[in-house]
């Protein structure tokens, strides 16, 4: 399927994310009838290989689907992107492996990541135990990604990414929280699990084979909530009567002034994670491995798209009035989920700029 396909899938499906948004945000996870859409659209399978049923698309069209769910549902679009990216790390694990998740084509797989796990060396593999937090979309998931340490492995080379089934791990309902309250990020317990060699591979050979691709795909769903927002905000502008002048919102220069600001702000956003992405998809196609410098140039950039998109989305959120508060006006869990997709660790701006410019001076 390609991307124009998927992309109109994804745009019918919005009334009906938008009409369940509330739903999610009660069941503290998706709703059945939300994966289902998902899956028989084919969004989840986007970055799947073509020989386990799957698109075999890049980053540019997961930003794209991202964002666009996002505007029916920011909790859809955060378990979209991590159940599509999770797949396109999967394609770095051995063969064996991939059959063994994709022996159903329709499954999906969470994650933490962290490497906070224990792994010791069993015969044909290793035992894992621990626990591990923000395993967005583990309800519906078959399998989960876990990061771990290998008992005596000291630095880089002792960390492992373990794939292991849902139902051999315990999965705590932890997940109560201000934003982001769909996506189910809960955590996870494993204890003494048994994971073959063919599951538990080396971080470098895993995430960082596409840790630059795994960073910046976070930042869709922020970026179409921006926008989104930015929508709502516009549209409200005309219904507003302010008590204070008595006049529509629309006729203040302050209001306007607000609105041109967060849309140049998020439409560079825009421009700039999708150049991005254009260019993470032409490093895997020349088969290049990302190289630190690179990496680091790319948390910065997705990090700051999700500073400018919190930034407009702040800055019209906070000019929308008392009104904007009701559960059932939008734009408030818009900016909720926005917020709370922002405190992911990679998008922390302190960190990324720091990181980047010491990249850069290091010669």
């Amino acid at each position: 399927m390609d991307e124009a396909t998927l992309i109109a899938r994804a745009d019918t499906l919005l009334p009906a994310l938008a009409e369940r948004a509330h739903e999610a945000e009660a069941l503290r996870q998706m709703p059945k009838s939300t994966v289902d859409d998902l899956i028989e659209s084919g969004l989840t399978r986007a970055l799947q290989p073509h020989e386990f049923g799957g698109s075999a698309l890049g980053a540019s069209t997961h930003i794209q689907l991202t964002s666009r769910l996002a505007a029916g549902c920011v909790s859809t679009a955060w378990c979209q992107f991590v159940w599509s990216a999770h797949n396109a790390m999967l394609t770095y694990y051995p063969q064996a492996a991939q059959e063994e998740v994709w022996a159903d084509p329709e499954t999906l797989t969470a994650a933490s990541l962290a490497p906070v796990g224990k792994a010791t060396t069993a015969d044909g593999g290793l035992r894992l135990s621990g626990k591990w937090s923000f395993a967005s979309g583990c309800d519906a998931a078959d399998w989960l990604l876990l990061g771990a340490v290998r008992d005596g492995g000291g630095g880089a080379g002792g960390l492992l990414l373990c794939c292991v089934p849902k139902n051999e791990v315990e999965i705590v309902d932890n997940w109560h929280v201000a934003g982001l309250k769909g996506t189910g990020s809960k955590d996870v317990v494993a204890q003494d699990v048994f994971v073959p060699d063919h599951r538990a591979r080396p971080f470098e050979e895993t995430l960082g084979a596409c840790i630059d691709f795994g960073v910046a795909v976070i930042a869709g769903p922020l970026l179409g909530a921006a926008e989104a927002a930015l929508t709502r905000f516009r549209g409200r502008l005309t219904e507003r009567v302010l008590i204070t002048s008595l006049s529509r919102q629309s006729d203040m220069g302050s209001a306007k002034n607000r609105l041109a600001e967060s849309s140049a702000e998020v439409y560079a956003a825009r421009l700039l994670l999708e150049r991005t992405a254009a260019d993470i998809d032409a490093r895997i196609a020349a088969k290049r491995p990302p190289e630190p410098t690179w990496c680091a140039q790319v948390t910065r950039d997705t990090a700051f798209v999700a500073q400018l998109a919190t930034r407009a989305t702040q800055r019209v959120f906070e000019a929308s009035g008392g009104g904007a508060l009701q559960e059932s006006e939008p734009i408030q869990r818009l900016w909720r989920d926005i917020n709370a997709g922002h405190s992911h660790a990679y998008l922390n701006w302190d960190t990324a700029a720091e990181g980047w410019a010491n990249a850069i001076l290091a010669g």
